[in-house]
């Protein structure tokens, strides 16, 4: 008896039921209480491990989506920079032809197809090599994209400078460079040869013949200094204003000097009225532009 515990069940109705009685060996009862601890801890280890490998797969999953949610974003952003950039390189396209200056455009495509990486893709290797192989090339693509384009917007800036640099000295030659109409009305007589209205022979008109009310407004076609303002034998009331580079131009048989000799006036000043002074036939602006002091087409030069 020593090596058992004896268990006895009594039954609830005894007139019925019998006492039944069981024999457990002492050794298996203390084996099982000793086990038991350890059951316990090794099913707690393997819930609490469960749980845990749970919820990191959830902050995995989530993540994941975050990490793909911003990857969209960045290669939207970076269609949107090479779009923007794009136009840049086809303004300064434009801007190159009007400065006169050769295009780029050979030089910038080329861009593209430069080697090497930047030091940011470099020492991104480690974090690429945890990725997917699909998600480590869109990495890869990102940083190569933006590399292009880092070396790109240098490029065009630098182009921009040059662009800059070159309309900013030409500035001047342009503002001073006879460009607008001096005067509305109609055009009677053009540069070139034709028959004097005074002698009926062919002669050489040195100018431009814009015919208006008497009165009617005379503007300057450009920056400039005026150099004479007076009257001036066939001419009548004339001004003589100095643009520099070799430029002059000449308003004749006006009505009304709105200027005086030393002003400095600019394109589009009202600097006097039509009018029907010295050799003429009638109310009209004779407008002349020489070149070093020769007469040349004042047509060529005007852009409105």
């Amino acid at each position: 008896m020593g090596n058992y515990y004896e268990v006895v069940v009594f039954p609830g109705n005894a007139k019925k039921s019998k006492v039944k009685r069981f024999r457990i060996p002492r050794l298996l009862v203390w084996f099982v209480l000793l086990l038991l601890p350890t059951v316990f801890t090794v099913s707690g280890y393997f819930v609490w491990n469960y749980a845990s490998h749970e919820l990191a797969c959830k902050r995995v999953l989530k993540r994941a989506d975050i990490y793909k949610s911003q990857v969209a974003k960045l290669e939207n952003k970076v269609r949107q920079v090479q779009a923007q950039v794009s136009k840049v390189r086809e303004l300064d396209g434009k801007l190159r032809v009007i400065a006169n200056l050769k295009p780029t455009f050979r030089e910038s495509e080329n861009m593209w197809g430069v080697g090497g990486v930047s030091d940011d893709v470099s020492t991104s290797e480690e974090i690429v090599n945890t990725l997917s192989p699909e998600e480590a090339e869109q990495i890869r693509q990102l940083h190569y994209d933006l590399f292009r384009l880092e070396r790109l917007s240098k490029f065009e800036q630098k182009s921009l400078k040059e662009l800059h640099d070159k309309l900013i000295s030409r500035r001047d030659l342009l503002n001073s460079t006879p460009s607008i109409r001096p005067a509305y009305g109609y055009e009677t007589s053009g540069f070139g040869y034709r028959i004097s209205p005074f002698t009926g022979h062919k002669e050489f008109h040195e100018g431009l013949d814009i015919a208006n009310r008497i009165g009617s407004p005379v503007i300057a076609s450009a920056n400039g200094l005026v150099v004479f303002a007076g009257r001036k034998g066939g001419f009548g009331n004339l001004i003589i204003i100095d643009h520099g580079h070799g430029i002059t131009t000449r308003y004749g048989h006006l009505s009304k000097v709105l200027v005086k000799v030393g002003q400095h006036v600019k394109r589009g000043e009202k600097i006097a009225e039509i009018g029907n002074t010295g050799r003429s036939t009638g109310p009209h602006l004779h407008y002349e532009v020489r070149l070093n002091g020769v007469p040349v087409n004042p047509k060529r030069y005007i852009l409105n």
